[in-house]
């Protein structure tokens, strides 16, 4: 409401100041305000009626810019005949229609498309986009001294109509690379928990061919997934894969932080009953929202053997009777409490505690920082490392260029040589060899 009062405030200045300069007569006073009334009016519907930040925005603008080649070409041919034919403009009808296709929809298709772009700048992070508002009114600016200098030495006004749809033109393509080189986000859901706010959001940059779903809580990234195309295999379902059982009754595994977690997916499309997966996560906002967004919810019932527990993780770890088979323990849950280094050294012991003899814990995607989680002694560990993929790390967001994940079992001879998509570092094989010596020397 004050920018519209401001705004009536500005126009009726301007149109009092330049009917009293070069008017006289009430009836030219009275024709000047109704056309000024018209296009500002169509102006500001179009600026109403842009298209705001959704999914297909720029598909939107796209027809914005359309839609103004159209309404310049409509007032050209309009203006021809205007030109040609005296008697067009000499009645009601005719000046009513020169007043709509000359000026209301010409304006009404401009003020369109300069709130599109807004709409862009608006889906567009901190830093980003293109100025619309002083642009927009330097150019109306050059537009009306241009035109005061042409308009009387060209034979039909039609030729400046032209003109402007060439300009058009030319704009629409240099736009199109700045849309094309703009980082686009939208907001698919958020939820306040108590400790931040978490959400998910859409990304997309069309220059570089990339686009990524994220599930963020405050500032920190818990999960995330490419859109379009095949992604990789999760760092948790590849750690699970890569270490089985040999055991004849159900692998049991726990998942730390795994509110975001595909596990319990893949789980229930690959197995029936023959494991058991318990979840255990901090923030119950973030387990609603990786069901609805990331993949996460499980068809049908489930099965019987996933069970969520949501709490403090350390009361959780400590209610929760193992051994299991494979711990999972997601960093970054832990990265939006101050990383691994937060954890108590309670918390730390359950852990390694809830490893059956034979089992394994892996602790990925975000390298862990081995001063802040320690082996125990006499178990062998490799890290095992996969970059996050161009598509992803394009998107200006804080997540890793490659995940890493740390594995670790009581028995050297059982890590994993390879997992889904993962390369073992060199330096770790090594490491897992000079440890398995050490248990046989012992």
């Amino acid at each position: 409401m004050p920018a519209l009062l401001v705004g009536i405030c500005a126009a009726t200045a301007a149109e009092v100041t330049v009917a009293l300069l070069l008017y006289s007569g009430p009836g030219l006073v009275r024709s000047f305000s109704t056309v000024l009334g018209v296009e500002a009016a169509a102006f500001g519907v179009g600026l109403w009626t842009a298209p705001r930040p959704q999914p297909d925005l720029l598909d939107s603008v796209r027809r914005r810019w359309l839609l103004c080649l159209v309404a310049f070409l409509a007032a050209t041919v309009f203006s021809a005949f205007w030109s040609v034919l005296q008697v067009v403009g000499g009645s009601a009808l005719g000046q009513g229609l020169g007043l709509a296709l000359m000026g209301g929809l010409p304006l009404y298709a401009c003020g369109g498309a300069l709130g599109a772009m807004a709409s862009v700048n608006a889906a567009t992070p901190s830093g980003g986009g293109t100025p619309t508002g002083a642009p927009g009114f330097l150019g109306a600016a050059l537009g009306f001294g241009a035109t005061g200098v042409f308009l009387p030495h060209v034979l039909a006004p039609a030729s400046l109509l032209l003109l402007c749809i060439v300009l058009l033109s030319a704009g629409g393509l240099a736009y199109g690379s700045v849309l094309d080189a703009c980082l686009r986000v939208r907001v698919v859901a958020r939820r306040v928990a108590a400790t931040a706010e978490v959400r998910v959001e859409d990304r997309h940059l069309p220059s570089m061919d990339g686009a990524g779903r994220f599930l963020v809580e405050g500032q920190h990234v818990r999960r995330w997934m490419p859109l379009g195309g095949h992604g990789l295999v999760p760092w948790d379902v590849a750690a699970f894969r890569a270490c089985p059982s040999g055991d004849d009754g159900p692998y049991r595994v726990l998942l730390v932080g795994g509110g975001t977690s595909g596990l319990p997916r893949a789980v229930a499309e690959e197995h029936t009953s023959s494991v058991l997966v318990d979840v255990a996560e901090r923030v119950p906002e973030v387990l609603d929202l990786a069901r609805e967004h990331m993949d996460t919810e499980i068809p049908g019932d489930g099965p019987a053997g996933t069970s969520f527990h949501v709490g403090n993780l350390g009361d959780v770890i400590e209610g929760l009777h193992g051994p299991y088979h494979l711990v999972l323990v997601d960093s970054a849950a832990w990265d939006a409490v101050g990383g691994l280094g937060a954890m108590s050294r309670r918390c730390r012991d359950l852990l390694w505690s809830r490893v059956e003899p034979s089992g394994a814990l892996a602790v990925g995607p975000l390298a862990p920082d081995e001063s802040a989680f320690t082996v125990p002694e006499r178990w062998a560990w490799a890290r095992y490392r996969r970059g996050v993929g161009a598509d992803l790390s394009v998107l200006q967001m804080p997540i890793p260029a490659e995940e890493v994940v740390l594995v670790a079992r009581a028995a050297a001879g059982s890590l994993p040589v390879e997992m889904d998509g993962f390369v073992r570092d060199d330096g770790d094989t090594a490491r897992a060899e000079v440890t398995k010596d050490a248990e046989e020397a012992g």
